[in-house]
C-alpha cells in the first residue's frame, strides 16, 4: 500500500520551559556512574533554555539553537568517551566531555550582562506564564545553573556566581535566587566581603518574606527597591562588595525582632500563588542560616529571636560556635610542646588528668614525612578520588582493610591504619583487639562542618554498632574548625562539657565512636583561602560486615577496589598497585575506579615509610555544649529533647 500523499508532519518545537524540565531531570538522575553523561545533558538543556530566553527578551542577538536537538552534539561527545564516569581514559575523558557545553554556556555572557529588572513577585508569577513574562523562568534556568555549576567537580566558582547574580539582576525579590547566592559566598568565606554580603542577602530574604506575607496585590511589591539596595554590591548590579554595618540592617534590638519574629501566614500572594508561596516557605531556610552566621559571629542577641521564630529552645553553645582560634596559628609559634601547658610541655607531654581522657587525645607528628606527601597528594581537592565518587553529590561512602600480621598490605591508607593503631592503643589499649580498619576522607573549604553524630557501622541501619576508637589525621591544617568531642551518649542527657582539637598538619585525634562528635564549621573569613581541609578517618573495629556492591557505586565499609577481604590481591609495590586493583574488579569498581594507583603500600611494608616523634597535644576544653536559645545560662542534662538544640549545619 503506498503512503499517503502530502507534507511529512514536523515536530512541534521543543519550548524553553521543556528544556528547563529536561535540565531538572538530568539533574535529579545524577550518579556517579553516569557524571558527565547528566551534567552535560543538564547544563546542555538549561543552557538552551537560557538562549532561546534572552532571544525572547530581545537581550541577545544570538540564534535560539534547534531545541529539539539541544545537548545533541554535546550528548556525542560524551558518548564518545565512554560512560561519561570520568572512565575509560579518565578524567581527561570526562573533562572533554564537559567541555563540550562551555561554549554555549559562554555565549550567555553578553545576553547576562544587559540584564535588567524585569520580574516581580505578583499573582501571576507562573513558569506556565513564560511567553507573556519569560523573566521568570530565564531567571530559574540561570539559578539551577549556578548551583550546578557550584557542585561539580571541581566547583565552577566563578560561573556560579555569574549565574546566580544574572538570576536576581532579572528578579531583585527572588528569595531561593538570594539565599542560593547567600549560600555560595558563605561556603567560600574567603574575605569579610562575602560573610557581609551573605548577611545582606539573607536579611533582605526576610524582609521579602515578610511583605508577601502581608502582601494583597502586585502594588505592594513596590517597596521592594530600598531593602535590595542594601545587598546590591553582592548582585553585581551596584558598587562594591558587602557593606560591613550596612548589612546587618540595624543592630538593635528592633532590627532582630524584625528578622526574626512578627511575620504570620496570610495575604493574596500566598493564598493564590504557588510560586509566591514557595518563596515564602523558603524563609525557614533563611533564618537557619542567618542565624548560624549571626552565632559564630558571637552576635548571639542578634541570633536569639530568629533562633525562637524557628522553634529552637537550645542551641550549641557560644563556646562551641564561636570557639576559641588555635593560638598555635602563629607562624612564630613553636611546633607541638605549646599545645601543652608549661609543666606538661617541660616533661614532653601532659601530666595530671585533664578530663579528656575517657574520651578523646591528639598527637602531633603522627604519620612519617614520606607517607603523609602520598597521602597529602592522593587526596588533594582536585585529585581523582573525590571525582571519581561524585565527592559532595553522593552519600557516605567507606573502605575496610583487615589487620593483623596475616593481612596483605593493599593500599598506603593501610598502611597508615596499622600504624596509627599503634598510636591509638597507647592511648586507648582495647584498640589492640581491632580486626579491621574502616576509612573514609573528607576534602571541605573552612566554613564546611560536619553535623554531630554517633560513628556507626553501616550509618545505624539495623541498629547502632560503635567501633572501637575512631581517629582523624588532618592532612593539612591552619583552615577549617574544629573536631568536637563530648561525653554524650546515643539517648543520654545532653552533654555538659566537651573538648575542640583543631586541625593541624600531620595531628592525629582520637575518640570513643560511641561519644557524640562532629566537625564545627571554620569561623569567620578563612585564613589561607586557597586551602581545604583534608582529613582521613580510620575507624578500629572488633568486627565489621563488609558490603561488597554490584553497582560500582559508593556506599559504606566496602572492600577496597579489587580485592575482597576473601580474595586478597598481590599486594603492590611503590611504583604502583596490583593489576587488578588499577581497574576495580568484583566490587563492581571495574573499569571506572583508577584512583588507587595514587595510594601505592610501601613494598616493605608500614615501617618502610620512615620513623616518627609523636607528641601528644592537649585538646581545648569547653566549659558547656550546649545552653539555653534566651541566655538563660547552660542546658540542665535531661531537660530538654535533642531536636529542640539548634545546631546549624
Amino acid at each position: 500500500m503506498a503512503p499517503p500523499k502530502g507534507k511529512a508532519k514536523r515536530a512541534s518545537p521543543v519550548t524553553p520551559l521543556a528544556l528547563y524540565r529536561r535540565g531538572l531531570t538530568a539533574i535529579k538522575s545524577w550518579s556517579p556512574s553516569n557524571s558527565t553523561a547528566a551534567d552535560v545533558e543538564a547544563i546542555s538543556a538549561l543552557t538552551a533554555c537560557c538562549t532561546a530566553l534572552q532571544a525572547k527578551l530581545g537581550v541577545a542577538a544570538a540564534a535560539i539553537p534547534d531545541a529539539a536537538d539541544a545537548g545533541g552534539d554535546a550528548a556525542a561527545a560524551v558518548a564518545a568517551t565512554g560512560n561519561g564516569s570520568g572512565s575509560g581514559a579518565g578524567a581527561a575523558d570526562a573533562a572533554a566531555g564537559v567541555a563540550s557545553v562551555w561554549p554555549a554556556l559562554e555565549a550567555l555572557e553578553r545576553g547576562m550582562a544587559a540584564y535588567g529588572a524585569c520580574v516581580k513577585h505578583n499573582l501571576d508569577l507562573d513558569l506556565e506564564d513564560w511567553e507573556d513574562e519569560p523573566g521568570f523562568l530565564l531567571a530559574c534556568a540561570h539559578m539551577e545553573l549556578g548551583k550546578l555549576l557550584g557542585r561539580m567537580c571541581p566547583p565552577r566558582g566563578e560561573q556560579e556566581l555569574a549565574h546566580l547574580r544574572a538570576a536576581l539582576a532579572l528578579f531583585p525579590g527572588f528569595v531561593a535566587g538570594r539565599h542560593a547566592l547567600a549560600q555560595a559566598l558563605l561556603s567560600r568565606s574567603d574575605a569579610q566581603c562575602d560573610l557581609d554580603g551573605a548577611e545582606a542577602l539573607l536579611r533582605s530574604c526576610l524582609a521579602t518574606c515578610r511583605r508577601l506575607a502581608a502582601a494583597t496585590g502586585d502594588e505592594e511589591e513596590e517597596g521592594e527597591g530600598e531593602e535590595e539596595e542594601e545587598a546590591e554590591g553582592e548582585l553585581g548590579v551596584g558598587a562594591g562588595a558587602g557593606r560591613g554595618a550596612e548589612g546587618r540592617g540595624g543592630a538593635g534590638e528592633a532590627g532582630e525582632a524584625g528578622d526574626g519574629e512578627g511575620e504570620k501566614e496570610g495575604g493574596l500572594l500566598l493564598e493564590a500563588n504557588a510560586a509566591c508561596r514557595k518563596e515564602w516557605e523558603a524563609g525557614a531556610g533563611v533564618r537557619r542560616s542567618l542565624a548560624m552566621l549571626l552565632c559564630q559571629a558571637g552576635r548571639d542577641r542578634e541570633a536569639a529571636p530568629i533562633l525562637r521564630s524557628l522553634d529552637f529552645t537550645h542551641r550549641l553553645a557560644r563556646p562551641v560556635l564561636h570557639y576559641p582560634l588555635d593560638p598555635l596559628l602563629s607562624t612564630a609559634a613553636p611546633a607541638t610542646p605549646a599545645a601543652l601547658p608549661p609543666a606538661a610541655a617541660a616533661s614532653g607531654g601532659p601530666s595530671p588528668p585533664y578530663g579528656h581522657e575517657r574520651y578523646c587525645a591528639a598527637v602531633d607528628g603522627a604519620l612519617p614525612p614520606a607517607l603523609l606527601r602520598v597521602l597529602r597528594a592522593a587526596l588533594a581537592p582536585g585529585s581523582r578520588y573525590w571525582a571519581q565518587h561524585g565527592y559532595g553529590r553522593v552519600g557516605y561512602f567507606s573502605y575496610m582493610h583487615e589487620l593483623g600480621s596475616g593481612a596483605p598490605h593493599l593500599s598506603a591508607v593501610h598502611d597508615a591504619a596499622v600504624l596509627l593503631q599503634r598510636l591509638v592503643a597507647a592511648r586507648f589499649p582495647a584498640v589492640q583487639d581491632a580486626k579491621y580498619a574502616e576509612w573514609w576522607a573528607h576534602c571541605r573549604r573552612h566554613p564546611s562542618g560536619h553535623q554531630l553524630h554517633f560513628d556507626s557501622d553501616d550509618e545505624g541501619a539495623g541498629g547502632v554498632r560503635n567501633p572501637i576508637v575512631s581517629s582523624v589525621i588532618y592532612l593539612t591544617g591552619e583552615v577549617g574548625g574544629p573536631t568536637l568531642v563530648t561525653p554524650q551518649t546515643l539517648g543520654g542527657p545532653l552533654a555538659d562539657r566537651g573538648w575542640l582539637i583543631h586541625p593541624r598538619e600531620n595531628r592525629l585525634a582520637m575518640f570513643d565512636g560511641a561519644f557524640l562528635h562532629g566537625v564545627i564549621p571554620g569561623r569567620g573569613a578563612s585564613p589561607h583561602p586557597s586551602q581545604h581541609r583534608i582529613t582521613l578517618m580510620v575507624a578500629f573495629w572488633r568486627d565489621i560486615q563488609c558490603r561488597p556492591r554490584t553497582d560500582g557505586l559508593p556506599g559504606p565499609s566496602q572492600p577496597f577496589p579489587g580485592s575482597l577481604p576473601s580474595q586478597p590481591s598481590q599486594p603492590a609495590t611503590a611504583a604502583g598497585p596490583a593489576p587488578d586493583a588499577a581497574v576495580g574488579g568484583a566490587d563492581g569498581t571495574a573499569g571506572r575506579y583508577t584512583w588507587m594507583a595514587d595510594l601505592p603500600p610501601h613494598p616493605d611494608g608500614p615501617g618502610g615509610w620512615g620513623d616518627t616523634n609523636p607528641v601528644d597535644a592537649l585538646p581545648t576544653p569547653i566549659p558547656r555544649v550546649w545552653e539555653c536559645v534566651d541566655g538563660g545560662g547552660e542546658a540542665q542534662p535531661g531537660a530538654v529533647q535533642y531536636d529542640a538544640c539548634f545546631q546549624g549545619f
